[in-house]
């Protein structure tokens, strides 16, 4: 039986949500969301990757980005939120 990492399986289908709707939001024009998606895109690919290969510096970097999306996605649904 192979065996599958469902995590990094599940992150990658994240990454991949995450990537569309800032495709979404590009043709839409909305920069703030398309930089905010494409963030959290690139963050939980970059987080999901090392599970494949043996990179630690890129989980610190990925926290950065991850950090950065959220920050960006506070600033843009703040008002929904409360």
């Amino acid at each position: 039986m192979p065996f599958i990492y469902t995590p990094s399986l599940y992150g990658f289908i994240g990454a991949l949500i995450f990537l569309v709707l800032a495709l979404i939001s590009l043709n839409d024009e909305q920069w703030l969301e398309t930089a905010m998606w494409g963030l959290l895109g690139a963050a939980f690919l970059l987080k999901h990757l090392p599970k494949l290969l043996v990179f630690r510096f890129l989980n610190l970097v990925a926290l950065a980005l991850l950090a950065i999306g959220f920050i960006l996605f506070l600033i843009e649904h703040v008002d929904q939120i409360t």
